[in-house]
């Protein structure tokens, strides 16, 4: 494991380096089936832009991006992170992106989502992690169901892609639901 920072049973999270954004990183986001459901991926990737993107998420404390690793193989799989944080509210957006397409359907982005959760409750101290995905992303919404995510509400037609609108569903768990969770896990 190179510079592993949360380690899983299939992954570990490590910072996102400078040198990640030339490999599978990039091409991820000029993946068709990968972006599908995203708001990524309307125009082609530029390096200049990641490496822009890059820049402002290491300065920021409002923002924790990790790459995501197979453990088995050290392979890059996808990327996840902990965005707008606001630290008075003590909340958080999630996002994550499984750019290897072997990958999917296989519970890893579950995993994943509960090792941010983790993080988040235990080390953050948050309250509150949320998502938006698109409503017709149906394995996205079951992975993030079985980590623990409610539904809270629809935004509609909130995203345009692959030429027609698409509703989207707004999900979250409280440090409170998660706690809770995990106690009935042990």
């Amino acid at each position: 494991m190179y510079h592993p920072f949360i380690v899983g049973e299939k992954v570990y999270l490590r910072g996102l380096e400078k040198k990640d954004l030339e490999g599978p990183y990039f091409q991820w986001a000029n993946d068709p089936e990968v972006t599908k459901y995203m708001f990524m991926g309307l125009k082609p990737n530029y390096l200049e832009l990641l490496l822009e993107e890059y820049e402002k998420s290491i300065r920021s404390n409002n923002e924790v991006v990790f790459l995501v690793v197979d453990k088995k193989t050290d392979k890059p799989i996808g990327s996840t992170g902990l965005y707008m944080i606001n630290w008075n509210a003590r909340s958080a957006e999630y996002r994550i992106v499984i750019g290897e397409k072997q990958y999917w359907g296989r519970g890893y982005g579950t995993e994943v989502a509960k090792l941010i959760l983790a993080y988040a409750f235990d080390k953050l101290n948050l309250n509150k992690i949320w998502l938006g995905v698109n409503a017709d992303n149906l394995l996205a919404v079951k992975s993030y169901e079985n980590a623990g995510f409610v539904y809270e509400g629809k935004l509609r037609q909130e995203i345009y892609r692959n030429g027609r609108y698409y509703d989207a569903v707004r999900m979250s768990i409280l440090r409170e639901e998660y706690y809770s969770r995990e106690k009935r896990r042990k």
